[in-house]
């Protein structure tokens, strides 16, 4: 692997991968709506631009975190979620799958119902809103149309980053406004902190991994119990963070509850080590500028 593509490099985890992989490889990076330098304007719902983009570059392995993450917005506008995260994602799948190429493609925990969770590679998907729905289509495209390809699915991604529109980010910030934070009590997840997300995806790739992956941390806790997390180690005010049920949230998108990913597999192939929420938040916290972590 020579030449790497990240479509959605100005996101979370795709700015993680760029700056990763810039110190082992020739990468070009694309954005849509978060200008960045160097990278290269793409919306993956127009197929010609995707065309021009990969066969101008001709990657060797094409990197895939960009879509549509709002829930409930993908839930209000289901034909801009599927224009982006299923037609855009078959767009770059149909330039690439009669390329030497590999596909590297970000999903999700809701993929899953969040009935019994957590949930292994192995478990049958059942989305139960429009973003998980979409994002399983996705999968499926990838699986039916290409040999040579990888699906993480994680969840709970967080990490620095100056958009600040991660859970972690978000919080810290309205706290400090003084604003009180409602958090469900019976969402259960595996948050994940990006640069294991990032170093474990590329891990997989040099090892020749194929077909899905679970990658996720090591905790599997409610979303106060991770807020409370937070709280303690950015030095938060605990009673501006309030309990609530989901149902009483009002959300416009179905949530899965009892959720979580699995990562037996990755922990029995791979030596790696999936950061727990408080080591995640640590790490975060010492990559953070000067003066933002309190």
């Amino acid at each position: 692997m020579k030449k790497v593509l990240i479509i959605g490099a100005s996101g979370l985890v795709g700015n993680t991968l760029y700056r990763i992989l810039s110190s082992q490889y020739q990468v070009e990076g694309t954005y849509c709506g978060y200008p960045c330098e160097c990278l290269v304007r793409l919306d993956i719902s127009d197929r010609r631009s995707v065309e021009k983009v990969i066969e101008s570059f001709n990657p060797d392995c094409v990197f895939l975190p960009a879509a549509m993450t709002n829930v409930d917005l993908c839930e209000d506008n289901k034909d801009a979620c599927i224009r982006v995260n299923v037609e855009g994602v078959n767009n770059v799948v149909s330039v690439i799958k009669d390329h030497p190429c590999k596909l590297v493609y970000f999903s999700t925990e809701y993929v899953f119902d969040g009935k019994n969770g957590p949930y292994s590679e192995d478990d049958k998907p059942n989305p139960i809103n429009v973003y998980g729905k979409a994002k399983l289509e996705a999968e499926y495209i990838i699986s039916s149309l290409l040999k040579d390809y990888l699906i993480i699915r994680t969840t709970g991604i967080y990490g620095w980053e100056p958009q600040g529109k991660n859970f972690v980010m978000g919080l810290i910030r309205r706290n400090r406004l003084k604003e009180t934070v409602k958090v469900p009590v019976d969402q259960i997840s595996t948050p994940t902190y990006v640069e294991d997300l990032a170093v474990t995806s590329l891990e997989l790739v040099h090892s020749g991994k194929k077909e899905i992956y679970n990658v996720a941390g090591s905790s599997l806790i409610n979303r106060l119990e991770f807020a409370n997390f937070i709280a303690d180690e950015f030095g938060l005010n605990k009673r501006l963070i309030r309990g609530i049920k989901t149902e009483d949230l009002m959300q416009k998108a179905a949530r899965p509850l009892a959720a979580g990913l699995k990562i037996d597999k990755i922990s029995g192939e791979l030596n790696i080590h999936m950061s727990s929420a408080v080591e995640g938040l640590k790490l975060m916290k010492r990559s953070m500028p000067d003066g933002y972590a309190g």
